[in-house]
């Protein structure tokens, strides 16, 4: 297959990005902007590249909010499904039907991958920035401060890249030296090992640069999250990218075993009034969301019930069943589901009682399935009506659903943790690795896991089996399942035998492992063609 790579859309005025605001897919997609302000004047000084920089922060975190941010990509596994009522939109009923209107016309696969590259287009401007003042730039702190900020940029790039990789496999790779001139880039699809390489390298720089300790209130990451990162790389790069290695990965994973610590209760990783946004010792890369209109998730809105949305939208359990858990991922073990008795990440990941305000809702408002078990693991109680005062006070503009923000962990010490111990298993330490698991197990029953719980003389298969539960125990809903599924090889068997609509459809195959690219994107970049360059397929 002859590869090719997107058309870049260059920086225009930084502070749109710092404001929050995004290019459509067209708008990159099409032509260089008229109003394009030259990178050598842009990044003039470190204050203003630190705008830009803090802009690109807000960038990536606005594009995981919201349905194409976060929402679909959950969409079509084992662990999430959609509602009954979503399902009579056929484009969107493809996300989990798996069938032929899953192409590269979705509307909802086009918005997922315009959504992403902006981040990406913005850091590849951004280095190129920081590097031509670098150059200019005689005075050692300053030189310093451009470094850190050179390295948030390539981070976010390897974040986003990472996604997109996984989810599209061969994907264009901007090289920074050609932003020098811009109508001879080469905007061709890549192979994976290329793909892959620069993602490594842009971590690599992040876990030398960046700074050291925890992370602190707002986006910036730190050494940890990069290294947390490369870890993860070696483990879900694909094989042909020549970067799976899980020695490597242990390798990382050792460098920050000790410098996070799993909190002692698993509820309080989700306390949304505050107590451990930027402040729990498990966190290693976090996005900061608000419950209000600033910068919110907006996830609750997808992930609640129609029948309390009756209520008003200031009921904050209240939603429009866009994503809802598979049975297997809600059901307990001994009825055919993942759940043993005594685990209570249960209580804080599936939303079973339906009682507010003293009332309990028995019947669903449109004879579906809104009152079945929901995901509670992103409701916000600060935006309900009924919340106090001073336990809202980071609220504006009313209360809604739709303005639910809790902080996102992205990256926590329990899902390294298990990272780690699956190293440690496919290089032949199973003893190890099942310590390592148990470790993880304790706090799922309060800090004293039963004998009969405690994982032991397990096989280096069975090990492989069992961790996939064990992960979408602990991460359920917080976005590595799919991911989890393509790396393993998973996809398409469990997909199709516990998800309901992947499996009334029965059209699902290993090649919607990656999405298709749109066709847009396709058809506005003169480098590409429908014949070659749509993934395999589609």
């Amino acid at each position: 297959m002859k590869t090719k790579k997107i058309y870049i859309k260059t920086l225009t005025i930084a502070v749109l990005f710092a404001a929050g605001a995004f290019s459509s897919c067209s708008d990159f997609l099409d032509q260089e902007p008229k109003s394009k302000v030259p990178t050598e004047n842009l990044y003039q000084d470190v204050q203003t590249a630190k705008i830009v920089i803090d802009g690109l922060y807000v960038s990536y975190n606005r594009a995981k909010a919201g349905r194409d941010g976060f929402t679909f990509s959950l969409l079509g596994t084992d662990e999430v499904k959609q509602g009954i009522v979503q399902m009579g939109d056929a484009s969107q009923a493809s996300l989990d039907y798996y069938n032929g209107r899953l192409n590269g016309t979705s509307p909802q696969v086009n918005t997922m991958w315009s959504k992403r590259w902006p981040a990406i287009n913005t850091a590849s401007e951004a280095i190129l920035g920081l590097k031509l003042l670098a150059d200019k730039e005689t005075e050692e702190s300053a030189l310093k401060n451009i470094t850190s900020l050179k390295a948030s940029v390539h981070f976010i790039r390897a974040m986003s890249m990472f996604e997109i990789a996984m989810y599209w496999g061969e994907i264009p790779v901007i090289e920074v030296d050609d932003l020098k001139n811009t109508a001879n880039i080469d905007r061709s699809r890549q192979p994976l090992d290329v793909v892959w390489k620069q993602i490594h390298d842009d971590l690599e720089f992040a876990s030398k640069n960046l700074p050291t300790g925890k992370q602190a209130n707002g986006n910036q990451a730190t050494q940890g999250a990069a290294i947390a990162m490369l870890g993860k790389l070696h483990m879900y790069a694909p094989e042909a990218s020549g970067f799976r290695d899980y020695d490597k990965a242990i390798e990382y994973f050792k460098q920050i075993e000790k410098t996070y610590k799993l909190e002692t209760k698993y509820a309080t990783l989700f306390d949304e009034y505050g107590k451990c946004e930027f402040n729990s010792n498990e966190s290693i890369f976090e996005l900061d969301f608000t419950p209000n209109d600033l910068a919110p998730a907006h996830w609750q809105w997808d992930m609640g019930s129609r029948t309390l949305a009756n209520l008003g939208e200031s009921c904050y359990i209240g939603g429009y069943d866009v994503s809802l858990p598979t049975e297997y991922a809600y059901k307990m073990k001994s009825d055919g589901g993942l759940w043993e008795d005594g685990d209570q990440r249960r209580a804080v990941s599936i939303r079973e009682d339906y009682t507010y305000m003293g009332v309990t809702y028995t019947v669903p408002s449109w004879g579906a399935d809104e009152l079945d078990p929901h995901i509670k693991k992103w409701e916000d109680r600060r935006l309900d009506n009924y919340t106090k005062e001073d336990q809202a006070k980071d609220t504006k503009n009313g209360r809604s659903m739709y303005w639910s923000g809790k902080n996102y962990l992205f990256l926590r010490h329990a899902d390294i943790l298990l990272c780690y111990a699956e190293c440690l298993n496919e290089t032949d330490k199973t003893s190890e690795a099942m310590d390592m698991v148990n470790t993880v197990r304790k706090r799922a029953w309060g800090g004293k896991l039963p004998a009969d719980k405690e994982w032991k003389g397990l096989s280096k298969e069975q090990f492989r089996v069992e961790i996939m539960d064990e992960r979408m125990r602990e991460l359920c809903f917080e976005g590595w399942r799919r991911m989890d599924l393509i790396r393993t090889g998973k996809f398409a068997d469990l997909i199709k035998e516990r998800n309901k609509w992947a499996k009334e459809s029965g059209t699902i195959q290993d090649y919607h492992m990656l999405y298709p690219i749109p066709e847009v994107e396709i058809k506005n970049n003169p480098f590409m063609s429908m014949e070659k360059d749509q993934n395999p397929g589609y």
